[in-house]
């Protein structure tokens, strides 16, 4: 059930992430619906499902937004969501305040990654200055909590928590 589930909120990311490029193409850039899946799957199954729905997650993501280096958003969703598993496997991350750091974090993380590793491969990305990163981050753990709430109340109500 759960891979089905991930399966269902990455093509929904995707839907996401498509629409707002076409109808709202600043806001398309900033928001990041592929790491609010691969954090909460993290948050909520460790390690090693962070780092699968990463891996599904960035290869969705590269296929369809990528340009001539694929790999790029695979790898630092892999990252992301091994780390914030690990994180959550030891840390208390349930609350509102942990998950909004988490968010904060790993949205900061995954676009400084993505930029390093696209100048590493030579790949021309816009690149956020520090004001752009933290409006970034700022966005993505605003909607990212507010979203794990709706979640997690959907999920406990049905008994799939």
């Amino acid at each position: 059930m759960k891979v089905f589930l991930t399966a269902v909120a990455i093509v929904m990311a995707l839907v996401v992430a498509t629409a707002l490029g076409q109808l709202l193409p600043a806001l398309g850039r900033v928001v990041d619906p592929f790491l609010l899946v691969v954090v909460y799957c993290a948050l909520r199954g460790g390690e090693t499902e962070g780092m699968l729905a990463g891996l599904a997650a960035g290869w969705v993501q590269d296929a369809q937004f990528a340009g001539p280096v694929l790999g790029i958003s695979p790898l630092t969703k892999i990252l992301i969501g091994f780390t914030v598993g690990l994180a959550g496997k030891h840390f208390l991350l349930a609350g509102l305040g942990a998950r909004t750091l988490v968010l904060l974090a790993a949205s900061a993380a995954d676009t400084f990654l993505f930029q390093w590793l696209a100048a590493v491969f030579d790949v021309r990305v816009i690149d956020l200055g520090p004001l752009g990163l933290l409006w970034r981050a700022t966005v993505n753990a605003g909607l990212g909590v507010a979203l794990f709430e709706i979640v997690d109340r959907r999920l406990h109500r049905e008994g799939h928590a």
